[in-house]
């Protein structure tokens, strides 16, 4: 109100400049600190960048949400989550050789960032191994800016595959999931462009990546491919949790279990439903699938297991997952079963290409693992259909117990260990421990698998 009087006093005045001084600092004071990826502040700073604060995304909100026409701006960017940071483009996107993607839009304003296109932000060893890149936006088009080489109408995904590239599990999780989400709003009609894929990698995953996109995935780190340009760029990748969809982030318009189909269909597997064992003869026998690890986290009486399998009235084939190009094969084999048993690692990723209704059960060693045991494999297995069985060793069934007297910590007390770090939890219970399995304590859960084939 003291702005609206006719006279004011020389204090206010004083005030009114320094306020003033302050809301055109600000930005600069904010783009300078963008730099430092700090949460709130890299919001912030593209709410400057793109000249409305209704096209920048703020708090907890996602890109998802803006889909119904509001906020149409044309940077929208989502830093909130701690597995990964995304922002859309949309506009003159041109994306040239040295990882560097350029926006022109009459509404934006000049500015540049960073960004590692990769669903594990917060692991330091992971990033490491992901490329660096940097968008920059600006109001109009440069004229010394290099000229497109190759135009296209369809949008396009800037991803990362590296990080831990080569762990089924790490893949799915961390990469191709996350990219069915990221895509599934464009139906197939998106370009896939892929930095820090070895050639196997992509050799491995490319029918998937076919199923998700119709156009040939772009290998960034090749070149010869001169500036790509597209009308609409998405950098990065959405990540709900671990492995699967969050349905009720999707309206319900697609789940886990939709991911699994494709990625059924991607490696021409037949079957879409498990066996179900109500009405049928006595001797009829579900398969069954016991995944076979050669270093840590091993079944060391595998062949025990499966006798008492067999004698339990099961079919049972011992396999080790695929590596690289083995994965078709493989991927036919964890189909063709209707139980898949394992110990907690990596091998329990290939849950993906079994039927429907079929069952998966998880043998989870030493070491109070067993929230992160259930999150990693049990929540995903339920969300693409799948029935699950959680067994946790006794101590008598862990190779520690051998390694270590009765009262030492790691056998007495795992959550003193889990308190020093992941790196003392990784040593002490994910590497160097193998399990050898009562065979009549774990018939109990070879047999609640049999019954939810019925």
């Amino acid at each position: 109100m003291a702005c609206e009087k006719k006279s004011a006093s020389s204090f206010a005045v004083k005030v009114g400049l320094v306020l003033l001084a302050g809301c055109i600092l600000a930005p600069i004071s904010l783009a300078t600190m963008f730099r430092n990826y700090a949460v709130p502040l890299q919001t912030l700073s593209l709410l400057f960048s793109v000249g409305s604060a209704s096209s920048v995304m703020g708090g907890g909100e996602r890109i998802a949400s803006h889909r119904s026409g509001r906020n149409e701006g044309p940077v929208l960017c989502d830093f909130s989550s701690s597995r990964s940071d995304v922002c859309e483009l949309r506009g003159d996107v041109r994306v040239l050789p040295n990882a560097t993607i350029v926006l022109h839009h009459p509404l934006a304003r000049h500015q540049s960032w960073r960004m590692k296109p990769h669903a594990r932000k917060s692991d330091r060893h992971a990033l490491a191994r992901v490329t660096e890149v940097t968008v920059a936006s600006s109001h109009a088009a440069d004229h010394a800016a290099p000229r497109c080489t190759a135009n296209h109408t369809a949008p396009a995904v800037v991803f990362s595959a590296g990080g831990y590239a080569g762990n089924m599990f790490h893949d799915l999780t961390d990469v191709l999931v996350p990219l069915f989400i990221t895509t599934r709003r464009f139906g197939g009609d998106v370009h896939l462009l892929v930095s820090d894929a070895p050639p196997w990698w992509l050799d491995k995953f490319r029918p998937l990546l076919r199923g998700l996109s119709r156009h040939d995935v772009v290998d960034m780190d090749r070149g010869g491919r001169g500036v790509l340009c597209y009308p609409r760029l998405v950098v990065g990748l959405e990540f709900h949790k671990e492995m699967s969809v969050d349905a009720a982030r999707t309206a319900g318009e697609y789940s886990m279990a939709d991911f699994a189909l494709l990625a059924r269909r991607s490696y021409g597997l037949t079957r879409d439903t498990a066996i179900r064992l109500r009405g049928r003869s006595s001797g009829f026998r579900p398969r069954l699938l016991l995944i076979s690890r050669r270093s840590t986290r091993a079944f060391t009486n595998a062949g025990a297991i499966a006798r008492a399998a067999t004698a339990l009235g099961y079919e049972v084939v011992v396999g080790e997952p695929a590596r690289h190009a083995e994965l078709p094969s493989f991927a036919r084999v964890v189909n063709s079963c209707d139980v898949l048993v394992g110990v907690h690692g990596a091998g329990l990723a290939n849950l993906v290409f079994l039927p429907a209704g079929a069952v998966v059960v998880q043998v989870v060693p030493l070491g109070g693992l067993d929230a992160m045991a259930a999150e990693d494999f049990g929540e995903p297995a339920r969300d693409a259909g799948l029935r699950y069985v959680h067994y946790r060793v006794a101590v008598a069934e862990s190779t520690l117990a051998r390694r270590y007297p009765r009262d030492h910590r790691v056998l007495r007390d795992p959550a003193a260990v889990r308190r020093e770090g992941w790196m003392a939890l990784r040593a002490a219970y994910l590497v160097g421990q193998n399990v050898t399995l009562d065979v009549r304590r774990f018939g109990g859960a070879l047999r609640r698998a049999m019954e939810l084939l019925r």
